[in-house]
């Protein structure tokens, strides 16, 4: 008797435990932010997005006169957004609006760890999952159903210091717009092995990019095929971020793409230089919009697309 209870009182303890972690920041970013489509019930959907992390946070649909949900998920590829929509375009109402995000470089292959992929496992179809890992399936499940007991000491250390930080409320310092566009153009540069981003693209970038090419083809065909009208959308970029995207870099890495993978000729909205979105306001860093961005971006979009 005493050790069922013992058990019992261990059950509850975790129980209340879970609870408390599953409402913190840090555990939705160890997911990123998948939790959206854990406990999805919303049908009939107007519009989505789809898109990594530039989506993410360009899109927020509160308090508009429809019904929307952000499915981008960062970081996220072009075959990850796809089979995103694979799994959950029956909550889409017929005729509703897909929008496809693309980033600077969605036209090029990027590589994730096992950790990056852990979260598809969680609201993912199994033939869906690239490079299937049953070991990584179980682990994901694990996780989500109990966090307190498969990393215990990953939860008490991020979720104390979670709390101290809303003790403490020590503010954010401003971003440095110039230092965080360069750190992106870095970043990309030495992920995708690019020397110059103005020069000609190499043999390798040429044949992910025909790959990505035929991905976003067939996404696109995907949706007009389900009675879903799809819309290709890059978001603003802080102007600091966007002086660095040359015109030859945008050639080669984005309109030539765009040109060569919408022969249906659906609708391209390019906001990366939109004259209403150049204060600093409106963005988190020199890449993220920020909650206000968001807002005024998503309003922007839907009215060019005349839902609003």
């Amino acid at each position: 008797m005493p050790r069922i209870i013992e058990q019992n009182m261990r059950n509850l303890i975790e129980k209340a435990c879970n609870k408390v972690i599953c409402h913190t920041v840090w555990y939705s970013q160890y997911w990123d932010g998948v939790q959206k489509f854990w406990y999805l019930n919303c049908f009939n959907l107007d519009v989505v997005n789809l898109g990594s992390n530039s989506g993410l946070y360009a899109f927020d649909y509160n308090g508009l006169d429809i019904t929307g949900m952000n499915w981008a998920v960062g970081p996220q590829s072009l075959v990850h957004d796809f089979n995103v929509l694979k799994n959950y375009f029956s909550y889409i109402k017929e005729g509703g609006i897909v929008i496809i995000t693309l980033c600077p470089f969605s036209s090029l292959v990027s590589q994730y760890s096992k950790q990056q992929n852990l979260k598809y496992y969680t609201f993912l179809h199994p033939a869906t999952i690239l490079g299937f890992d049953e070991v990584e399936r179980e682990k994901a499940l694990r996780i989500k159903q109990n966090p307190i007991r498969e990393m215990p000491w990953l939860c008490i250390k991020r979720t104390l210091k979670e709390f101290l930080k809303h003790i403490i409320h020590k503010p954010y310092p401003k971003c440095d717009m110039e230092k965080s566009a360069i750190t992106f153009l870095e970043g990309w540069k030495k992920l995708f092995a690019i020397v110059d981003l103005d020069a000609p693209l190499s043999d390798k970038l040429r044949m992910e990019q025909e790959n990505r090419t035929q991905i976003l083809s067939d996404l696109i065909d995907f949706c007009l095929e389900r009675e879903l009208k799809p819309v290709l959308v890059i978001p603003p970029v802080h102007p600091l971020l966007a002086k660095k995207l040359t015109k030859k870099c945008r050639e080669n890495y984005i309109y030539s793409f765009v040109r060569k993978a919408n022969s249906q000729n659906v609708p391209f909205l390019d906001f990366m230089d939109d004259a209403g979105f150049q204060r600093d306001e409106f963005f988190s860093n020199a890449y993220f919009m920020s909650k206000k961005g968001a807002k005024a971006f998503t309003e922007q979009v839907l009215k060019k697309m005349s839902v609003i």
